[in-house]
């Protein structure tokens, strides 16, 4: 089934896309699971434990992983279909939208295009990926630097931590749903 679901990834995604795509799910997966095991005090004091203490610290070198593949994500796949495809709605450009939704309103799954539906959601992610990420980092060195606003910033990085949240486990059942109507139900995609 696995190898199945890989083939039905690399119908729209090159392989290089499909190994990076699934390395940051794994690594958002596991940072959501270890920051319950974290504490902002715990980056500079070891005395919350040491198990928090390396918690904090693998969560701060995974997210700076994060940051790294998301802006290789972004350039990869602004290089490999453009601005556009992803992003066509902060041109003003709904039409790959309105199409899409006027396809699922006959119930047929419409065909991931530029602008439309699967492309709007994927570049989202890719933005929250790196507003997650980003803020993160960002909080942590401040912090580190002594600024009391770094407090704030991973305050803020926590909320928005909920974004990505959402989206993983959405775009997640989105694309097994995809791929369970793919292969088990004879679905006319337009």
């Amino acid at each position: 089934m696995l190898r199945t679901f890989w083939h039905y990834l690399g119908e729209t995604q090159p392989r290089l896309l499909r190994v990076v795509h699934i390395l940051i799910a794994a690594l958002v997966i596991g940072q959501i699971i270890n920051s319950n095991a974290t504490q902002v005090e715990a980056i500079t004091d070891i005395s919350a434990g040491l198990l928090v203490f390396l918690c904090t610290w693998l969560h701060i070198i995974a997210g700076s992983v994060l940051v790294i593949l998301g802006f290789a994500l972004l350039f990869y796949v602004l290089a490999l279909r453009g601005f556009r495809y992803y992003f066509a709605w902060l041109l003003g450009d709904f039409s790959g939208i309105v199409k899409d939704l006027r396809t699922l309103a006959h119930f047929h799954l419409p065909e991931a295009s530029a602008g439309g539906i699967a492309a709007t959601v994927q570049g989202l992610g890719v933005g929250a990926l790196l507003l997650v990420a980003l803020s993160g980092s960002i909080g942590v060195a401040l912090y580190l630097m002594g600024y009391a606003v770094g407090f704030n910033v991973i305050h803020w990085h926590k909320f928005l931590t909920g974004l990505i949240e959402v989206y993983i486990f959405a775009h997640g059942a989105m694309g097994l749903l995809h791929f369970a109507l793919r292969q088990f139900l004879p679905v006319k995609r337009e």
